[in-house]
């Protein structure tokens, strides 16, 4: 299959354009086929376009427009100086992107250390991390409803933490189950974790 056809079909495909009839006047056999090629000329797009290298390409691309603005709002140019606050914004937003080493994300990760985490809890670890995160990015990037909107995220935070026995509630329920599994178990130690899950799912 050729690159040509594969690329005509994605944009047909971008301007809304039905995949039949895509299929029909690029002569492939089938639907299938059609999207098969518009998957193809997507991943040809993307070839060396981690999110490093595009990180890298939108910075070089704001530092290029700055270059042009900034003289003219050096002369007192309204427009010129919003553009370049605007762009160093954009710029600041872009080299601080959302990390592990400070806010509720640091907190998070310590909190992980001092807890029984298992590979069967990875998925729910890992959702708590993306909420952690986004919660510090706006607060620190962020202005009115965008600050706002993040705080929202806090109480999806807490049930992360709620469920992995995180929370003081939390913990006093899995230390009332963890003896109890100890005396039904003829006082064999039991982690709280392990017996949370044993009283509460049976396993």
């Amino acid at each position: 299959m050729s690159a040509s056809k594969d690329q005509r079909a994605l944009d047909m495909f971008m301007g809304a354009e039905p995949l039949q009839k895509i299929r029909d006047e690029l002569g492939f056999k089938t639907v299938t086929s059609a999207e098969a090629a518009i998957r193809r000329a997507l991943a040809e797009k993307r070839k060396g376009k981690d999110y490093d290298t595009e990180r890298q390409l939108e910075l070089e691309r704001i530092d290029a427009m700055f270059r042009i603005e900034y003289p003219l709002a050096k002369q007192g140019d309204s427009a010129a100086m919003s553009t370049c606050l605007s762009l160093s914004e954009k710029r600041m937003r872009l080299l601080d992107k959302p990390g592990d080493h400070e806010g509720i994300t640091a907190s998070y990760e310590a909190t992980l250390k001092a807890l029984a985490i298992t590979d069967a809890d990875s998925a729910l670890v890992a959702t708590g991390r993306a909420v952690a995160r986004q919660i510090d990015y706006a607060l620190r990037h962020g202005q009115g409803q965008e600050v706002t909107k993040a705080l929202y995220l806090v109480p999806h935070l807490m049930n992360v933490l709620r469920e992995l026995g995180a929370t003081p509630a939390a913990r006093k329920q899995l230390k009332e189950y963890a003896g109890t599994a100890a005396a039904e178990s003829d006082g064999e130690p039991v982690d709280e974790l392990t017996a949370f899950r044993r009283r509460k799912f049976g396993i």
